[in-house]
Parts: C-alpha cells; structure tokens; sequence
C-alpha cells in the first residue's frame, strides 16, 4: 500500500506529513524523459517553461506512468476522481522558487528528481515580500530526495528551497 495511515490521520487531523514512498526505481521518470517533456511544453506555447531555473508544466495522467500511479492510490485512498497534478523544476543550483505561500488546495508534493529543502508553517508565516525575509519557526523542515513527499493542508504555508536542480510533481485536491 502506498500511502500509510498516518497520512490519513494527518489529513482528518489538517496536519502536514512527511513519508517516502515506497516504489521501484523504474517508476520514476529520467531525466532523459523529462527534458524533452519541458521542451515540448515550452513548444506549445507553456510560458511557465521558459525559464529554466522555473519551470511550471501541467501534467496529465497520462504523460508519466507515476502520475497514472500516485493518482490512482490517492485516488483510492481518498475516494475522489478528479486530482491534479503540475509539475515544479528547475535546472540550477541558484533556482527561485515561490515565495512562501498558501494555495487553495490539498498538497500532496514528491519528489521526482534531484532534491530540494522544504519548510512547512503550520504555525503562519510573516514573509515580508520586499525584504523577501520572514522569522517565522518552521514546523517543518527538511530535505525531500527521491520518492519523499510532503502532505500540506489547505491554507498552510509552505515553501520550496531549491538549490540544485530538480522535478518536483504536485499532486491537489
């Protein structure tokens, strides 16, 4: 079973989490996989895939047999159809990523490729835009590689790190 019971107390509970899940290697797209992926999208006219410390891809179940997959355990686990999923990436050791933020949705990020540090506020966050400074605590704060994944309820804030480069998919309800 991918998905551990703790999740769902954290879900019911409106708690972050963290796990790895547990999936063969062959699962994970490479990056030989990906690059044309963000090319093409970049093609299509995605805006968002322009930059390569930033890019911002929509990805469909079908495009990646992982997203066919997490899809379908979260799908399972949660009792709903409809879950999206975008993609975070970047190729650069001095890559921006948001803000931190809140989004309107569920979060269920993993972590493709590559590995980028994470906090979580589950406590708010004072995040001063123009200083792009915050004292905030973190309730949460860790290096998520390979298969980790951090649940993230709604309205709380969180924030990406990213100091390498790295595919990240975001998975919301």
């Amino acid at each position: 079973v991918m998905l551990l019971e703790e999740l769902r107390d954290a879900i019911t509970n409106r708690k972050a989490f963290h796990g790895k899940l547990e999936l063969p290697d062959d699962l994970y797209p490479t990056w030989d996989q990906l690059v044309p992926y963000f090319d093409q999208s970049f093609l299509n006219g995605n805006k968002r895939a322009r930059d390569p410390h930033k890019i911002f891809v929509n990805v469909e179940t079908n495009d990646f047999p992982i997203v066919r997959h997490i899809k379908t355990e979260l799908g399972r686990f949660l009792n709903r159809a409809n879950i999206s999923c975008h993609c975070y990436a970047g190729f650069s050791p001095n890559a921006i990523a948001s803000p931190p933020h809140s989004d309107p949705m569920e979060v269920f990020f993993v972590m493709i490729k590559g590995s980028m540090p994470w906090k979580i506020f589950e406590d708010g966050c004072d995040y001063d835009d123009d200083t792009q400074t915050m004292t905030s605590k973190s309730t949460f704060s860790k290096r998520l590689t390979q298969g980790h994944f951090v649940y993230v309820p709604k309205g709380i804030y969180h924030v990406a790190l990213p100091d390498s480069s790295r595919v990240g998919f975001s998975f919301g309800w």
